[in-house]
């Protein structure tokens, strides 16, 4: 087992601490959604370069999400490996429009299908890479020294 001084993997592979940072990165989207349009006019002319820019944060922000639910349902053992994979992408696929929703409501904002097609592509990015993981483990996990 990997040793961090006296914190262990064992104390942070806890689905409380999983989902809790869950609910936390839920806050973090839901603070950017509700911020106005002028907010981020600096951050735009940084970016202009970027095709597309609006929809990686919108992948980025899902994947992490995504990683953050996934963790929490595999450590909890409270569903299957199948249903696993399709809860994430369905917290991912409700938050995501739920954000749109309230988006929508915010000065100089506008609600996007675009932006949750994002989101769902970044949960289902994290979903293949868990099941190809599962798929092809490494040499630790084909001895059973770590958990999936």
């Amino acid at each position: 087992m990997v040793q961090l001084g006296k914190l262990s993997i064992k104390h942070v592979d806890q689905p409380w601490l999983w989902g809790s940072l869950t609910i936390g990165w839920m806050a973090l989207i839901y603070t950017l959604s509700d911020m106005p349009a002028k907010d981020f006019d600096s951050t735009r002319n940084i970016v202009t370069w970027l095709p597309f820019a609006d929809s990686l944060v919108h992948i980025g922000l899902f994947m992490v999400l995504s990683v953050f639910v996934l963790r929490t349902l595999v450590l909890s053992r409270l569903v299957s490996e199948p249903l696993t994979a399709y809860l994430t992408i369905f917290v991912a696929l409700t938050y995501g429009i739920l954000d749109e929703m309230h988006q929508s409501s915010i000065e100089g904002r506008a609600s996007e299908a675009i932006d949750v097609v994002a989101d769902i592509f970044g949960s289902v990015l994290i979903v293949i890479f868990w099941l190809l993981l599962k798929k092809f483990p490494s040499k630790t996990q084909k001895n059973g020294n770590q958990r999936s």
